[in-house]
């Protein structure tokens, strides 16, 4: 075997190694926006069922041209949306 061989091995290696990461990565995002979505559709539920404030929301929610809201279907909808941006909360600000 050449050393020419052994790095395209390598090579070969490294891009499927690279692929799978990506392919985890992807995985990994659309996970966490469904479990956004459950986290939202189970308190849209609750929020529901609470007697003056779902009022109160589901009347913001028609103000806003959005008529006979199900809260539960907006928080599974606002949840999986919201999954896929990433939390800066504690995180310092390393340029200065």
């Amino acid at each position: 075997m050449s050393i020419f061989s052994a790095g395209i091995t390598g090579g070969i290696i490294g891009g499927v190694i690279g692929i799978i990461a990506v392919l985890i990565g992807i995985i990994g995002i659309f996970l966490f926006a469904s479990f956004g979505a459950l986290i939202g559709a189970i308190t849209g539920w609750i929020l529901q069922h609470i007697p003056i404030l779902g009022d109160m929301v589901v009347r913001g929610f028609a103000q806003l041209g959005i008529a006979n809201a199900n809260l539960a279907e907006l928080g599974a909808t606002l949840g999986f949306i919201a999954g896929f941006f990433k939390s800066a909360i504690g995180k310092k600000d390393d340029c200065c």
